[in-house]
């Protein structure tokens, strides 16, 4: 399971095991991000015992006090930690040391990256399940709703001339025709939060554009977290251009499953009215999502994962998360053995 903290505290290790002590921090210190006197505000009747050998990874969602033995703890108990900001931003991650190392697999993802042929390859039957999965999407409200003729053929149309690429700048132009394409059958099924609907990354200007944000940084995190437990080098990405400060192979690998994770929560959250714009506030000049609704978004969001769907070459149910690591080994396979790279597509 993943441990989510959204409440400022300590983070110790006690006998063996996990303890987490709350702290009553005023808001506004949290907001300017100031080193807070933690002993002042240390609750000692709000103390958690967290049982380590059940957790994957830690999300950390507020202020947070540890120490170097909680580190070497956690990098013992190969349990990666990912660290938000107070506006829900994924701004860093610890991970324990490898737990898979392969000299042979960071040679073949470089020789990869430089053979263009293999690299377009890649690109190309990732943004052609990415496309088929947007496309499902299209067609299930299709079905319930109508009126989306136009946008699926627009969707078709453009994932056809994903052939007549040469760079993956070129893949990218077309992914992003698709996604506008997309966002904008949103108001369909939607209705108001979606109504004259345009993608705003930083910051997000509206409750909308906050939701997704936040959702895409965790299923990213997912991804990390998934991709740690593999040999794969993080570092080098095909899709979008290798990055100093982000595990940039991940923001390749997440791609298919923004519309059946990502986009299918937030269809939910919105339809049945378990989030609405009153659980946002403005802040500065971006959309500020309020506690307890960052409670149920990762509440959510946990129930998600642990969702299974069937998958006909295990012969076996596996999990939204799990799918993410078998795209990990449809790649190694891929670098390793030559094998066709065929990410996963929903069907409907």
């Amino acid at each position: 399971m993943n441990l989510y903290l959204t409440k400022a505290g300590r983070l110790r290790r006690k006998d063996n095991t996990l303890s987490f002590e709350m702290m009553n921090l005023p808001e506004e210190q949290l907001i300017n991000e100031e080193e807070s006197p933690e002993l002042e505000y240390m609750n000692p009747d709000q103390k958690h015992a967290l049982p380590v050998e059940t957790i994957d990874a830690i999300y950390v969602f507020n202020e947070m006090t540890f120490n170097s033995k909680l580190v070497t703890f956690l990098g013992q108990k190969k349990i990666p930690v990912h660290f938000f900001n107070y506006f829900g931003n994924h701004c860093n991650t610890l991970l324990p040391h490898a737990e898979q190392l392969s000299g042979d697999l960071v040679i073949r993802q470089s020789q990869a990256y430089l053979d263009n042929e293999k690299r377009l390859s890649f690109c190309r039957s990732l943004l052609d399940a990415t496309f088929h999965n947007i496309l499902s999407v299209l067609q299930y409200y299709q079905r319930r709703k109508s009126g989306l003729e136009n946008e699926i053929e627009r969707v078709k149309t453009l994932s056809l001339s994903l052939s007549e690429c040469h760079s993956p700048d070129q893949m990218m132009g077309i992914e992003g025709n698709v996604r506008n394409v997309y966002y904008s059958a949103w108001k369909t099924w939607l209705g108001a939060p979606a109504k004259n609907f345009k993608r705003v990354y930083h910051p997000p200007d509206n409750p909308l554009n906050a939701l997704i944000s936040f959702l895409n940084s965790l299923l990213y995190t997912t991804c990390v977290s998934e991709m740690y437990r593999t040999a794969l080098y993080p570092g080098i990405s095909y899709l979008h251009t290798p990055q100093t400060r982000r595990f940039s192979l991940a923001l390749d690998l997440v791609e298919p499953f923004k519309p059946i994770i990502v986009d299918r929560l937030i269809f939910r959250l919105l339809g049945h009215g378990e989030i609405s714009d009153k659980d946002f506030r403005p802040h500065t000049n971006g959309m500020l999502m309020t506690e307890d609704a960052r409670k149920r978004v990762l509440t959510a969001w946990d129930e998600q994962l642990r969702q299974t769907v069937d998958y006909p070459a295990l012969k076996r149910s596996v999990s939204y998360r799990r799918l993410l690591r078998l795209d990990c080994y449809k790649l190694i396979k891929f670098l390793l053995e030559d094998q066709e790279f065929k990410p996963y597509r929903i069907k409907y």
